[in-house]
């Protein structure tokens, strides 16, 4: 009867910790590209993990945007699975703004204001000295966790397949 107990208890927060799973599972992905960790920022079911685009010609940063949606029930894991909001952000650093900058950070801005991309779109936004894009993405949290090597493969030939298809939108506005 214990061990019944027991391993219901050991499933509901096994189910419940799938996103922080996840989360490391991210950080070990971006360190096979080569990219440190910088950034941690954790809240409910909202986990934020920047890191550092060490050696690309383009990016400076990219951040990581976790956020769960489902899957934290047994009711909910097994009607709509563990699904998560995956919110990928490459930052491009221009040390210097040139009035021709500003102009397109203007129009940029401009477009913006009218835009609602929808999931996988990719959003540009320009601060100062740094120019965003931003694209958004539906995964299923237990496609990469708890599979190995083959989770972490998986995972990580998503992540550079968005983050080359932001770089071809941010290539433009390095300098």
């Amino acid at each position: 009867m214990f061990d019944l107990i027991a391993n219901f208890k050991y499933k509901a927060e096994l189910r419940e910790s799938k996103d922080e799973i996840l989360v490391g599972e991210l950080v070990r992905a971006m360190s096979r590209i080569g990219w440190p960790t910088i950034a941690f920022r954790a809240g409910n079911d909202r986990q934020v993990v920047g890191f550092r685009a060490v050696g690309h010609p383009v990016l400076h940063t990219v951040s990581v945007t976790l956020d769960r949606r489902t899957g934290t029930g047994a009711l909910s894991q097994a009607v709509f699975g563990s699904k998560a909001t995956l919110r990928i952000t490459a930052e491009v650093k221009n040390r210097m703004s040139d009035p021709d900058d500003l102009l397109e950070m203007y129009r940029t801005d401009l477009a913006n204001l009218f835009k609602m991309p929808m999931l996988g779109g990719i959003k540009l936004n320009h601060e100062l000295n740094s120019v965003f894009a931003t694209t958004t993405t539906i995964i299923e949290i237990d496609e990469y966790v708890g599979k190995g090597e083959a989770g972490v493969d998986a995972l990580r030939t998503l992540l550079q397949d968005t983050i080359d298809k932001l770089v071809e939108k941010l290539g433009p506005y390095k300098r």
